[in-house]
C-alpha cells in the first residue's frame, strides 16, 4: 500500500494504506494547476460553468449529495461540459464525527447518484471540512474513492464577501501543481460565512485571467495527478 503519493509543498504527512493530495509534484502536464469546487450544486453552478467554459478550462466539482435533488441538469452539464465530479459525502456533516457504516452509506448514496446521472462513479473524495484524517480516507477508498483531495491554496471564499480579495489570496499562492479549494454552493442548513456564492463567480474569471497570465492551465485534479 502506498502512502500519500502527492504532497503540498508545505510538508510530507506518511500515511500507510491510503493516498491523500495535497498538490502535484512532477507534473505531467506542464504548469498545471486545478481549481476545486465544493457544496454544489447550485444556482452559482452554472455561471462558473460558463466562466470555465469562456477560457477553456476545466474544474472538479465535489458534489454533495443532498444538494443534487432539483438540480439534476446541472450535474449533467458540469459532466458533459468535460469536467470533473467528485464526492463531498451527502450531507455535510463532518465525517470525523461520523462512525465508519454511517460514512460509508453517505458516499455510497452520493456516488450512485452520481452514476446515475451521468453514467460515470465518481473516484475522487473530498472530505467536507477538508480535515486530514486517515480513518476516513481509508473508509472512503472502500468505497472506491481514491485519493481522497485536500487542498494547497485555501482563500477561504465561503466567508469572504469581496471578490477581489478572493481572486488576490488564490493568485498570491498558486504555483504549479497547486489545488485550489473554492465553493459553488452552501451546506444545508449553514448560517457561518456569507449566504451568498457571487463574490466566488466574479473572482474565477478573475482567477483564471491571472492564470493564463502566469502561463499556467487549469485542469482537473485527476487530470493532474494523472491516471484519470
Amino acid at each position: 500500500m502506498r502512502g500519500v503519493g502527492w504532497v503540498a509543498e508545505r510538508g510530507r504527512s506518511l500515511v500507510t494504506g491510503v493516498s491523500i493530495v495535497y498538490a502535484r509534484r512532477g507534473l505531467r502536464v506542464p504548469r498545471a494547476i486545478a481549481l476545486t469546487f465544493d457544496d454544489g450544486p447550485s444556482e452559482w453552478t452554472p455561471p462558473i460553468l460558463d466562466a470555465l467554459a469562456a477560457q477553456g478550462a476545466r474544474g472538479t466539482f465535489f458534489v454533495l449529495g443532498r444538494s443534487i435533488e432539483g438540480r439534476e441538469e446541472i450535474v449533467r452539464r458540469t459532466a458533459a461540459e468535460g469536467h470533473e465530479l467528485g464526492n463531498h459525502a451527502y450531507s455535510h456533516t463532518d465525517p470525523q464525527t461520523l462512525d465508519d457504516d454511517t460514512l460509508r452509506r453517505e458516499l455510497d448514496r452520493t456516488s450512485t447518484r452520481l452514476e446515475e446521472l451521468t453514467g460515470r462513479r465518481p473516484r475522487l473524495f473530498r472530505p467536507p471540512y477538508a480535515g486530514h484524517d486517515v480513518r476516513v480516507a481509508r473508509v472512503a477508498r472502500a468505497a472506491g474513492l481514491s485519493p481522497t483531495v485536500l487542498r494547497s491554496v485555501d482563500p477561504a471564499d465561503w466567508r469572504e464577501p469581496d471578490a477581489g480579495r478572493i481572486a488576490s489570496r488564490v493568485l498570491a499562492e498558486i504555483r504549479p501543481g497547486a489545488i485550489v479549494c473554492l465553493h459553488d454552493g452552501l451546506p444545508p442548513h449553514t448560517t457561518e460565512g456569507t449566504l451568498d456564492r457571487t463574490p466566488t463567480v466574479t473572482a474565477v474569471s478573475a482567477i483564471l485571467d491571472g492564470v493564463r497570465a502566469r502561463g499556467l492551465v487549469a485542469i482537473t485534479v485527476g487530470e493532474l495527478i494523472g491516471g484519470r
